[in-house]
């Protein structure tokens, strides 16, 4: 599965570099099946329950100059899926990129896009209070 979209904005890169690599912050908005996650540096682990279903998240986030990368995997039993979650950082716009391969792709993408548009309907106002709320 594949997914990509993009937003204008007003915020600027440094104070969307600095949300957008904080899984606390990404990661409970887009994947709203996270009912727990735990950060240690730019490690994670989480779990989350869709459906009844309770799986396990963890991984990583990598940042550079105008990206932030975050590679993840899920886990439920002996089922597993890995997936990537980009940001791309330019002036005025973020470009979102979603690719994840493995246990319930079939399922989710039409899940995954509900809750990316949700994630983007409250983009500005949710950048702009976080930033109000951690003084960026």
């Amino acid at each position: 599965m594949k997914y990509h979209t993009e937003i204008n904005t007003s915020h600027t890169m440094d104070s969307l570099k600095i949300l957008l690599s904080d899984p606390n912050f990404v990661l409970p908005r887009i994947f709203k099946s996270i009912k727990d996650l735990k950060v240690n540096g730019s490690s994670f682990y989480g779990k989350a329950k869709y459906m009844g279903i309770e799986h396990e998240l963890n991984g990583n986030v990598y940042s550079s100059l105008n990206e932030i990368s975050c590679i993840f995997t899920l886990r439920h039993g002996k089922d597993f899926g890995s997936g990537k979650l980009m940001f791309t950082l330019q002036s005025n716009k973020v470009s979102i990129f979603l690719e994840y391969e493995g246990w319930m792709e079939r399922v989710s993408f039409s899940l995954i896009n509900r809750w990316i548009n949700d994630f983007l309907k409250n983009f500005e106002e949710d950048i702009r209070m976080e930033r109000i709320r951690r003084k960026i």
